[in-house]
């Protein structure tokens, strides 16, 4: 089984690639959705966890579903975390996360994917993009051998930048800078996407209804028409989405 998070589609990309035949492929947001908490594994079966670092950390919506979750049978748990520039503290934070649960985290790598995150800087397209999926098709090849194989990796600890960081991240989690122009179409495509669920059409007009959100950027990289903007910077920035879903 592999359970996924994915904002821009980069992580169900690679969790495709890793996915093996009559194993199960689940979205942890839509496992939130419904209120489904109970992961129950065969013999045998491994578990891949494989989503995106936010801010250098677990992203809010992985980690809350891992704290809830009850997770029976994990013999062997491995994490592919995605990324545009590097995972940071997230596998040390996931290790820990899960070692509070009694479970071991096996195997980790991180894989480097398109940046997607134009909510603060602008972002490459084109050649780049290409040449970064191309790196990671190869990558995903080696990380898919090894798990198996179970191979197992080290992961650091959790330290004082962790912590710092996940600070952080809670206080750029705000939505109140996320707006929709007269250009929107009253699509719903981003209150569908938004795993938050903190987006709600209102007059066909998105309303972000909760003051945080997991910063995944689905919203604004996948909206149609380009009409959902960050502040004012973002009007000029690129958007990604994975180019192969």
């Amino acid at each position: 089984m592999i359970l996924y998070f994915s904002g821009t589609g980069n992580s169900l990309y690679a969790a495709k690639k890793l996915i093996n035949e009559n194993e199960r492929l689940v979205s942890i947001a839509e496992l939130i959705k419904k209120e489904e908490y109970d992961i129950e594994l065969t013999d045998n079966e491994k578990l891949g966890l494989v989503f995106p670092v936010y801010f250098y950390t677990v992203p809010t919506i992985v980690r809350e579903f891992l704290e809830k979750a009850d997770i029976k049978n994990s013999d062997y748990v491995y994490s592919v975390i995605t990324c545009g520039g590097g995972t940071g503290q997230a596998s040390a934070v996931l290790k820990k996360i899960l070692l509070a649960k009694d479970i071991k985290l096996s195997y980790f790598k991180e894989l480097l994917m398109p940046d997607n995150g134009m909510l603060f800087y602008q972002i490459d397209t084109g050649d780049k993009v290409k040449e970064r999926l191309i790196s990671a098709d190869e990558k995903l090849k080696t990380i898919k051998e090894d798990i198996s194989q179970k191979k197992t990796t080290l992961t650091g600890d959790s330290s004082f930048s962790a912590s710092l960081l996940e600070k952080m991240y809670r206080l750029c989690s705000k939505t109140k800078k996320f707006y929709a122009e007269d250009t929107c179409t009253g699509c719903g495509l981003c209150e569908r996407n938004c795993p938050s669920q903190a987006i709600k059409l209102k007059n066909n007009k998105p309303v972000w209804k909760s003051e945080t959100c997991c910063k995944c950027s689905a919203c604004i990289n996948r909206c149609p028409v380009n009409a959902i903007q960050y502040g004012k910077q973002t009007k000029k920035r690129n958007r990604y989405v994975n180019p192969y879903l």
